[in-house]
């Protein structure tokens, strides 16, 4: 496990280098300069995660609906399109390491999951 341990350090150091995650961080520290915009932005983050992972809900048209105004009313701000792109490029980046962690270890996963 020490070499595991000693080798997650090394690609967390590598990822801190990409320059994905120093644009994300950069522009992590723009949106902090506005801090009202940064709590909008957050709730926005958490609204729309919880949309995702909360499905089956009764009222999940209306959430969704809610969300893509505020997606919108969001997106007219330059630092907040900024800002939630460097995040999808994080996440997206962060989804393919873990794709590729797990293709490479065989472990048995049922068809129904």
């Amino acid at each position: 496990m020490e070499a595991v341990n000693k080798n997650i350090k090394i690609l967390l150091s590598i990822i801190k280098k990409t320059d994905v995650y120093r644009e994300y961080k950069k522009q992590e520290e723009i949106i902090g300069r506005d801090p009202e915009l940064r709590v909008r932005v957050d709730q926005f983050r958490a609204d729309n995660f919880r949309l995702q992972n909360e499905a089956g809900k009764d009222n999940l048209f209306h959430v969704a609906e809610q969300l893509c105004r505020e997606s919108a009313e969001l997106r007219r701000y330059p630092e907040v399109n900024a800002y939630l792109d460097a995040e999808l490029a994080l996440c997206k980046m962060m989804q393919t390491i873990c794709k590729e962690l797990i293709a490479g270890i065989d472990v048995h996963v049922p068809a129904n999951l």
